[in-house]
């Protein structure tokens, strides 16, 4: 599954915008454009950029991916206004903004839902403020801001929750946000899902079944009690650049029970995002080599084929084998005071590009460490905004 995502900016230099649910609103000022494009490559040159303002969603094009898989990339059902609306959002943990396509969107407007109805909302839209968002790759989404009530399944109602309104969109690859009716916005920052709900939404977490299917996201109590059936491990979340994303503090690697000869100043140097938006998990360029190395030569009896996409470079034939292909077991080492050991899944380490050939489910990037949805795949993910933890449950009941 590929994603083309948005950024809904509502800054102008160092100007915040008012707030949209107000009637006293400043209509001069106007939520300014983020640039973004859909390919991996330009995505994390734009964090290496520490573009902390603007928001890039990283997914794979048509020859990076099996069309028939479920890489775990995943919405949730959410409901507007009173009476309420509803509509499939892909989940971001790597944006603060939430949107929706609205009633007379006039371009890009296909959905599996129908349109948010404004004029069902608690808010005076005659009172607008606008906001524009355009791409490197000519994708745009332009619309206005608004508010109503949200709620998850239980969770809710959050009264006059911001949003963005999208009239009028383009996608420059035609993927159409594969017909999800927007983006839900689990990043930091004052107007995030998160931060907008107060207390009650602090915590959260998420798990996508390793064998792909739907994703189970929970909010507060609910979230609790879920890590609670877990066997968990906890890092700290560390300070970061980027002011909407979550950092973790990715120390070392190993492959098989062999830690990379590696310093681990070359993950500390540069952070490392964790992300539900993203797909594949990225490595520096002087660690991705010394992880790449280790993995072919631990699977060096198998067919290692030639360069076959733009990302990911080692990828192995299946064709004549009796028994599935077996990659190396991979364990990622988080914090270097406490210590946490988390060993991946299979289907964590593996790309299945088509029907025949499978990839290592990584590549390099040029600076930040990002562990994408498919690292994740297996582990029920807390988010502990309170306590600024993340936790990685398994084996839940």
């Amino acid at each position: 599954m590929k994603l083309l995502w948005f950024l809904l900016g509502p800054i102008i230099g160092s100007q915040r915008v008012s707030n949209p649910c107000s009637p006293n609103a400043n209509l001069t000022k106007t939520p300014s454009a983020g640039k973004s494009v859909n390919k991996n490559q330009a995505r994390v040159r734009s964090m290496n950029k520490k573009q902390n303002r603007h928001h890039y969603r990283y997914t794979l094009s048509d020859n990076e991916y099996d069309p028939n898989a479920d890489y775990g990339l995943f919405t949730v059902k959410i409901s507007l206004g009173s009476p309420q609306q509803y509509y499939s959002l892909i989940v971001d943990t790597g944006s603060r903004w939430t949107w929706v396509r609205c009633r007379f969107c006039r371009e890009g407007c296909i959905s599996d839902d129908p349109p948010y109805d404004p004029s069902k909302s608690l808010c005076d839209y005659t009172l607008t403020i606008p906001f524009k968002a355009s791409y490197d790759d000519t994708s745009f989404a332009n619309g206005i801001w608004g508010c109503d009530n949200l709620t998850i399944d239980d969770f809710g109602p959050i009264m006059n929750f911001q949003f963005g309104c999208v009239l009028e969109n383009y996608d420059g690859n035609g993927d159409n946000f594969v017909n999800a009716a927007g983006i839900l916005g689990l990043g930091k920052g004052e107007w995030s899902l998160t931060s907008q709900s107060g207390a009650s939404m602090q915590v959260f977490s998420y798990f996508v079944p390793e064998n792909g299917g739907g994703a189970d996201l929970q909010f507060g109590d609910k979230a609790r009690e879920k890590s609670n059936t877990c066997t968990n491990q906890f890092t700290p979340m560390v300070q970061s650049d980027h002011e909407e994303k979550y950092y973790i503090d990715l120390v070392g690697v190993s492959v098989d029970g062999n830690e990379l000869n590696v310093p681990s100043t070359e993950f500390m140097s540069r952070g490392t995002i964790i992300d539900s938006g993203t797909t594949i998990t990225r490595l520096p360029e002087v660690v991705y080599s010394a992880f790449r190395d280790a993995v072919r030569q631990s699977m060096s009896s198998y067919t290692l084929l030639d360069e076959i996409g733009e990302l990911m470079d080692t990828c192995y034939s299946l064709e004549g084998l009796i028994e599935p292909i077996a990659f190396p077991e991979i364990k990622f080492h988080f914090g270097e005071v406490n210590t946490i050991d988390v060993i991946l899944t299979k289907e964590g380490t593996i790309w299945r590009k088509n029907g025949t050939v499978n990839c290592l489910a990584f590549a390099a990037a040029e600076s930040y460490s990002i562990i994408g949805i498919v690292q994740q795949r297996g582990f029920n993910v807390l988010y502990d905004l309170e306590w600024k933890t993340i936790g990685f449950g398994t084996n839940c009941t």
